[in-house]
């Protein structure tokens, strides 16, 4: 069993770690190796209480928000741009960074209302061609709201709208 460390000796963390017991309140009793050095120590004060634990949960900054007391105001966001995200985002430590265009990120439900809306003849004028494109993309949307914003179809929409 690991202990949570409560202080530190000599400029370094004390972590208790001693060997498994059913009764987890009689380990702080008992002596145990300090993870780090492998020294053998015993006393309850090595270990950090859940009272302790619990205050400085208490105590911890948020960052979320504006201001240190009282009702604090929640700290805005403000988006540059939208950009779809697909599977390209778990190799994204392969790709290079294009630090030239700004991250932008899609309001689905915006599309996908404004693709119900389309007209055969607006679709004509975003490069949808054929009306039974428009059909099929409608009746997804309808049927089950699942949306593939990848086809070359949606992203000819999305770029123009």
């Amino acid at each position: 069993m690991v202990g949570f460390q409560a202080i530190e000796e000599d400029g370094k963390a004390i972590k208790p770690l001693a060997p498994y017991c059913d009764d987890p309140q009689t380990i702080v009793h008992e002596p145990f190796i300090d993870y780090e050095t492998g020294e053998i120590m015993q006393g309850s004060h090595y270990f950090k209480s859940l009272s302790k634990t619990i205050l400085q949960y208490a105590e911890h900054p948020e960052h979320k928000f504006e201001g240190d007391i009282g009702i604090l105001e929640r700290k805005h966001v403000h988006a540059d741009g939208i950009l779809y995200i697909g599977k390209e985002a778990n190799n994204i430590d392969e790709e290079e960074l294009e630090l030239q265009r700004a991250q932008t990120f899609i309001d689905e439900e915006s599309i996908k209302q404004k693709i119900l809306a389309l007209t055969p003849k607006e679709a004509r004028e975003y490069g949808i061609m054929q009306r039974s494109t428009l059909k099929r993309m409608k009746d997804r949307i309808q049927s089950d709201g699942r949306f593939n914003f990848r086809t070359k179809e949606v992203r000819k929409l999305v770029s123009r709208f």
